[in-house]
């Protein structure tokens, strides 16, 4: 009997290498064989593609300045084979599949001309869709923006940003002050918000209010003067508590909108009155306190024209105005009479000197401002020759503008029956009615408007009429002084939504 012998220890290794490697071998094969001519990233067959993902940059390139560029997305260029490439998006409402039209643009490689096979950049042109702001949002835009114009420093522009609602607000706010006498001051303010990667934008226009725009405003109520007999067309603001008298016959109103900083307003009745009754247009309290300028000289709020005529008095004067757009210039106490027979189309102001009080009264053809430091005594009617609820085209406009005292004179000066004053007065300390326990004279008709920093009683001497006049909505009598508030003025209330365009890299 034979028996196997032992083999080797040398050989079994050499045997075991070359099975391992014959197997390695077939693994390679098989991977050539099953891939066929497929390569990472590119299909090499017959219908070349490309497929790009977008992603949404939210705050992508949205810089500060007076004209916020879209968002700009620019993605790397790609070589293909065929001069048109498909851009596809991932699905979405706001997204689709676009292909580029034939004229898109092209960029060729810096050292090669124009060939078969050319480098294609897919652009999706900029689009721009409006829709109409939510309400809520639109009062609240408004409101805000009207704050910030208040605080607007003098160097303009004034750039913020805020947040509201998960939405980032930023605006640009651009002051625009008045290019002459009877304009009024503005602020521009372009806004942009940043939503889920979509830039919106807007841009509206606020206006300075003069204290022309109300038909009364007054700082600080004396306590001894009621509303009793008044009638009131148009906006009045007071920043103090006023008071009201009524009876079951006799009973004030307020036909326009009634703002106060104050929390609560006083009564005096005898019988019973509904709010709606007395306050026509409305009540609105803590409305905010509208604070008094501290330069009432009138080149503080306008620009000094030098077309203007211009009437410095040092002494105290009367000035009677007369139809033809004429006036005479009397130094009181003296037989000086300066007669200006020549009517002027540009702004007309008589300035009166520190302690010099002005005496007024006529009919009114032009624009004209009349200021004093000390006081203005008003002696008769102050009437426009062209009546701007008749003529719709009046050019007439009349300031009384004085840091002190604004006084109607007593009956003895301007005769007895009804007073009317069509201007807008202004009187810093106090607007007086002399002699209010006299015979009863009338009524006391304003039509413009009336601000002071109080005023005084009226009855019985005169029942009180004051009407707006709708033209200083967009005017105001020469170098008027204006608030520190701000209202809207102009504005579509709609977004902008601007899509970004998709470019290759600047050459």
């Amino acid at each position: 009997m034979v028996r196997p012998g032992r083999l080797e220890p040398r050989v079994v290794q050499r045997a075991l290498a070359s099975v391992v490697s014959a197997a390695l071998h077939v693994c390679v094969l098989l991977v050539i064989v099953l891939s066929g001519d497929r390569h990472d990233g590119v299909h090499t067959g017959n219908t070349p593609f490309t497929k790009l993902l977008l992603f949404e940059a939210p705050n992508a390139d949205e810089r500060e300045g007076l004209d916020l560029p879209p968002l700009e997305a620019t993605l790397p260029v790609l070589d293909v084979e065929e001069p048109h490439a498909r851009i596809e998006t991932p699905a979405s409402p706001s997204t689709a599949t676009l292909t580029s039209a034939p004229d898109a643009v092209e960029r060729m490689p810096r050292d090669e001309t124009p060939a078969a096979e050319t480098r294609v950049a897919a652009v999706v042109p900029a689009a721009t869709t409006t829709f109409e702001i939510p309400e809520a949002e639109r009062a609240a835009l408004a409101e805000r923006l009207e704050k910030l114009a208040e605080r607007l420093a003098k160097a303009s522009p004034t750039h913020v940003e805020w947040e509201e609602n998960g939405k980032e607000y930023r605006a640009v706010l651009i002051l625009e002050r008045a290019n002459e006498g009877t304009a009024l001051d503005r602020v521009i303010a372009q806004v942009s918000a940043s939503e889920r990667g979509k830039l919106l934008t807007t841009e509206l226009s606020l206006k300075r209010l003069p204290f022309s725009q109300f038909t009364q405003m007054v700082d600080r109520w004396d306590p001894m003067v009621q509303f009793h007999d008044d009638e009131i067309v148009g906006r009045v603001h007071s920043n103090s508590p006023f008071n009201l008298a009524y009876d079951s016959r006799t009973a004030p109103k307020f036909l326009g909108k009634v703002t106060t900083a104050a929390r609560t307003f006083h009564t005096d009745s005898k019988g019973r009155r509904r709010d709606s009754d007395i306050f026509k247009g409305g009540l609105q309290m803590r409305a905010g306190r509208i604070r008094l300028p501290d330069e009432l000289q009138p080149f503080e709020w306008a620009p000094r024209d030098d077309d203007a005529r211009i009437h410095e008095l040092a002494d105290d004067t009367g000035i009677r105005f007369s139809r033809d757009g004429s006036y005479t210039l009397q130094v009181r106490g003296t037989s000086n009479v300066e007669r200006v027979a020549e009517p002027s189309e540009k702004l007309v102001y008589f300035i009166a000197r520190p302690g010099v009080t002005l005496y007024v009264e006529g009919v009114v053809a032009g624009k004209m401002l009349v200021y004093s430091p000390q006081r203005i005594v008003v002696e008769g009617s102050l009437l426009y020759a062209h009546d701007p609820r008749e003529d719709a085209g009046s050019e007439d406009y009349l300031g009384l503008v004085c840091d002190k005292y604004i006084e109607v004179a007593p009956p003895s000066v301007t005769g007895p029956g009804d007073l009317a004053i069509e201007a807008a007065i202004f009187a810093g300390r106090r607007f007086v009615v002399r002699s209010i326990h006299s015979r009863r004279a009338g009524t006391l008709r304003i039509y413009g408007s009336l601000s002071a920093g109080s005023v005084s009683a009226s009855e019985p001497r005169y029942a009180t009429r004051i009407e707006y006049d709708p033209r200083f909505e967009e005017r105001r009598p020469p170098g008027f002084p204006s608030t520190n508030r701000f209202e809207l003025d102009a504005w579509n209330g709609e977004w902008t939504e601007v899509s970004a365009p998709l470019a290759d890299e600047a050459h």
